[in-house]
C-alpha cells in the first residue's frame, strides 16, 4: 500500500513540474524562445540549406512526380466517375436506348 502511495506521490509531483515548466506563458516555453531567437539565423540557414538540398535531390523529385500523378489521377477519376454516371443515368432513363441494350441482351441469350 506504501508503495502505491508513493507513486501516486511521485506521478503528482512529476505532472505538476511538467505543467509548470511548458505551460502557456511558463519558464520552460520562454527559454526556448530566447534559445530561438539567439540561433535564428543559424537555425535559417540549416533548414534552408537542407530544404534546396531536397528540392534538388533526383529521388525527392520522382517521389514528387509519383504524388503529383497519383492525386491527379485520382481527382481526374472522381470527376469522370460523376459524368459517367449522369451519362449511363441519362441512357438508362432514355426509352430508346433501353429498348437497344434489352434487344442486344436477348440477341446474346438466344445466341448462347
Amino acid at each position: 500500500m506504501d508503495q502505491v502511495i508513493l507513486n501516486q506521490v511521485n506521478k503528482a509531483i512529476g505532472e505538476a513540474i511538467k505543467t509548470e515548466l511548458i505551460g502557456y506563458n511558463k519558464p520552460l516555453s520562454k527559454i526556448c524562445e530566447r534559445v530561438l531567437e539567439a540561433n535564428n539565423a543559424q537555425l535559417f540557414e540549416l533548414i534552408n540549406g537542407e530544404f534546396h538540398q531536397l528540392l534538388d535531390s533526383k529521388d525527392f523529385k520522382v517521389e514528387m512526380k509519383a504524388a503529383l500523378n497519383s492525386k491527379l489521377a485520382k481527382t481526374l477519376v472522381s470527376r469522370m466517375g460523376g459524368d459517367l454516371e449522369k451519362q449511363v443515368n441519362h441512357l438508362k432513363a432514355d426509352p430508346t436506348t433501353r429498348a437497344k441494350v434489352t434487344l442486344a441482351i436477348d440477341k446474346i441469350i438466344s445466341e448462347i
